[in-house]
């Protein structure tokens, strides 16, 4: 085992240290790209006591320290103008290494309402959803917060503004036509309803079960621009496309979400019920 694991090592340094200085770069810039290509790293639980060498157990700890690179946010939640009585959605999502939790707050505090729920996905990924607003949320500030202990903790933090719905402004985002309750075959493409408009002409966001979908880097997704702006449409469709979908307009005015509605995935619900 010891063998194996000085060989690990020995492979993991040079992975590390060769192109850095083949290339010319700092040895620092290489070793915070490490984790990005998928390097293999010798389990913790292969470091026993009884069959690894204490020079190469140091050896491998001080390459795991060397690996770890502070938190940072790549999403921060958008300053939004909603109406009274809707509902509204901040993203945020932390990289670093160790991957830092996501915590929202409130005013400066933790969150204790109810109507706040927060969704997060171990890809460090969250959504904190305000659902109803009320008036007395205006002014109210959202700050989202990430630390995984290397460095100090990052902050960022977004203001909610709310309008009475008479006095919307305006070019106000509106949703024309909501997302409808729908079924689709495995391997068929699907259709989820959603027609927007507003002036500055308004951008579109779909939500899957609160969290944001990645149109450009899932293929198979795409929004129509033209004839029905904001349907989604969704190529052979796989059992993870199937839940609760919901479209959500903003421009310079304000953000609207659409009422939501399930999509469900045929093939997944006849194999689900063969189960029981």
């Amino acid at each position: 085992m010891t063998g194996r694991l000085g060989a690990a090592v020995l492979l993991l340094f040079c992975a590390i240290l060769g192109p850095g200085h083949a290339d010319g770069k700092p040895e620092d810039e290489e070793v915070l790209e490490a984790p990005r290509v998928g390097i293999p790293l010798v389990r913790n639980d292969e470091l026993h006591e009884d069959n690894a060498d204490p020079w190469y157990t140091e050896s491998y700890q001080s390459y795991i320290q060397a690996l770890a690179y502070p938190a940072r946010l790549v999403v921060r939640p958008d300053a939004s103008t909603v109406a009274d009585e809707s509902r509204v959605s901040f993203f945020c999502r932390a990289d670093g290494n160790p991957l830092p939790n996501v915590v929202w707050r409130v005013n400066g505090k933790p969150i204790t309402d109810q109507r706040f729920t927060i969704k997060s996905l171990p890809t460090g990924l969250s959504t904190l959803r305000v659902d109803p607003v009320r008036r007395d949320d205006n002014g109210t500030v959202v700050s989202c917060s990430a630390d995984n202990g290397v460095a100090n903790p990052v902050v960022t933090e977004a203001m909610l503004t709310v309008i009475p719905r008479d006095k919307l402004p305006s070019g106000f985002p509106q949703i024309d036509l909501h997302p409808t309750l729908k079924s689709v075959e495995q391997g068929k493409t699907a259709y989820v309803s959603c027609r927007v408009r507003g002036e500055p002409r308004a951008k579109v966001l779909w939500l899957r079960d609160l969290i944001p979908l990645d149109i450009r880097a899932e293929g198979r997704y795409s929004v129509s621009t033209i004839g029905n702006p904001g349907a989604l449409m969704i190529q052979h469709a796989r059992e993870e496309d199937q839940g609760k979908y919901e479209c959500v307009a903003r421009n310079d005015h304000g953000v609207v979400h659409s009422k939501a509605a399930h999509l469900y995935v045929k093939g997944f619900l006849e194999e689900t019920s063969l189960k029981f």
